[in-house]
């Protein structure tokens, strides 16, 4: 007998994160398996890492420049 096809192959909720956000003045930080993806107020990305810290730390630097235009 042949083995079962790999098309009907659940890989996750791949689009998940594309989907609209939470309209919120501060960055939202989310996980997606082990790296962490930070969204602005509008749901547009602006940065992926693979340590929260770092991603968070990254944000609010960015927030204090865009902050002082």
């Amino acid at each position: 007998m042949p083995k079962a096809s790999r098309k009907g192959k659940d890989n996750g909720n791949a689009q998940q994160h594309e989907g609209s956000l939470p309209g919120s003045e501060q960055p939202t930080i989310v996980e997606h398996g082990k790296k962490f993806a930070a969204y602005d107020k509008n749901g547009k990305h602006i940065i992926l890492g693979s340590e929260r810290k770092i991603v968070q730390d990254y944000v609010n630097a960015q927030s204090q420049i865009r902050f002082e235009r």
